[in-house]
């Protein structure tokens, strides 16, 4: 019987013993937990070294074997429970697809941790980190267009919205952030781009109108315009208002406000112009050879867009220079008076008679009537011609006829 109760008392400690060795080894009462993050901000899907440190209430490390158990209110931890070494226990985060803040926790026995401020929540303590995941991380979003304008006929321009966040001052920028974009005209490449290393997501925008791209990250969005560049038109005037022969007429080409087309004249009477990039106002001068009416006709070209724009010149006679005689009938002993009155308008290069007896005067360059006497030695009706040559080189030229008995 003693043998019996023996043996059964044996039974009984090994079955103590093993029950012991199954019942995980916990933080003793008063210990503290440590929980840190290798980071606290994340891209959805990311992942994130978790390291718990666990001491008594002597300070000094727990027996190496304690369990901790790690917890989050988002995504998931791995392992989630994990035997100490030297005090620490090492796990992974590994964010889910949303975004938001994930509540990381690390418990064991009776380790608690110290209150720590400045948390989100108050119940997170020195066990305890809060890591933001995706779209939640981001606290300030800008976007721009590179190049900002699209010719006036249409085309592409790239929008680059740019995700920060985290870091003292929240300005890190974010990597692996999925942006969403919308336009109020035209087509955008894709509606959602990924931050890259930059946190810049980038996309195309091919439009033929102003249009308004928003960039939206959770409740962060930021709009850019892309407007139109302005068409390069020009104006045109004319100087004088009613030109003559042989008269410069003065054609002042002026392009729109922040343009700077190559324009390209065309005078309507078979001679073109050339003059380039126009930046600002420019005047060019022609001269036509023939009376009528002519359309100037100027091309301007920016940016492969052509304007073409027209303005009529109704360019008279040359004016003649003029002659008269007095008397216009004597003899062989009268002194003829003639009166030779250039015209002056485009100036006055040479003035001549010839008094059609053979003999013949140079006047020069007069710009106010001149008289000459002259006497005929035989009878007979005389043609005085007087021609003038102005500073173009056109001449024009003036008869009178006197008869001599």
């Amino acid at each position: 019987m003693k043998e019996i109760l023996r043996y059964s008392v044996l039974a009984v400690l090994v079955a103590l013993v093993a029950a012991c060795d199954k019942v995980p080894l916990l933080a003793p009462v008063n210990s503290t937990i440590t929980l840190s993050a290798n980071a606290t901000t994340i891209p959805s899907g990311g992942t994130v070294g978790l390291t718990a440190f666990v001491t008594e209430s002597s300070g000094t490390a727990v027996q190496n074997g304690t369990m901790v158990r790690f917890t989050s209110t988002l995504g998931t931890v791995a392992p989630s429970e994990v035997q100490t070494r030297n005090g620490l226990a090492v796990a992974t985060f590994t964010a889910g697809s949303g975004s938001g803040v994930a509540e990381i926790h690390a418990v064991s026995g009776g380790a608690t941790g110290t209150p720590t401020t400045g948390t989100t929540t108050t119940t997170c303590g020195t066990n305890c980190v809060q890591i933001t995941v995706g779209a939640a991380a981001v606290s300030a979003i800008s976007v721009r267009a590179n190049p900002g304008t699209v010719p006036p006929g249409g085309g592409s321009v790239e929008i680059i919205a740019t995700a920060t966040g985290g870091g003292t001052n929240g300005n890190l920028p974010l990597v692996s952030i999925p942006v969403s974009f919308s336009t109020t005209a035209g087509t955008l490449s894709a509606g959602t781009a990924v931050t890259d290393a930059n946190g810049e997501a980038r996309v195309q925008l091919t439009t033929t109108r102003k249009a308004t791209v928003t960039a939206s990250v959770g409740a962060q969005s930021k709009t850019v315009d892309v407007a139109l560049t302005a068409p390069a038109s020009v104006t045109l005037s004319t100087s004088p208002s009613n030109p003559t022969v042989g008269q410069a007429v003065l054609l002042t080409i002026t392009p729109a406000a922040d343009t700077s087309p190559a324009v390209a004249v065309d005078w309507g009477d078979g001679n073109q112009s050339s003059l380039g990039i126009v930046q600002s106002a420019q005047t060019i001068a022609h001269t036509y050879r023939s009376p009528g009416s002519y359309a100037i006709t100027a091309v301007a070209t920016q940016d492969g867009v052509s304007f073409q724009t027209s303005t009529a010149v109704s360019v008279g006679a040359a004016p003649s220079v003029a002659i008269s005689a007095s008397p216009s009938t004597g003899t062989t002993a009268t002194n003829f008076v003639f009166t030779v009155t250039p015209a002056t308008a485009n100036g006055v290069k040479d003035v001549t008679i010839d008094f059609g007896d053979g003999d013949s005067q140079d006047l020069g360059s007069i710009t106010s009537a001149a008289t000459v006497s002259h006497r005929f030695g035989n009878t007979g009706t005389y043609t005085i011609k007087a021609t003038e040559t102005d500073g173009g080189g056109n001449t024009t030229t003036a008869v009178t006829v006197v008869t001599v008995s």
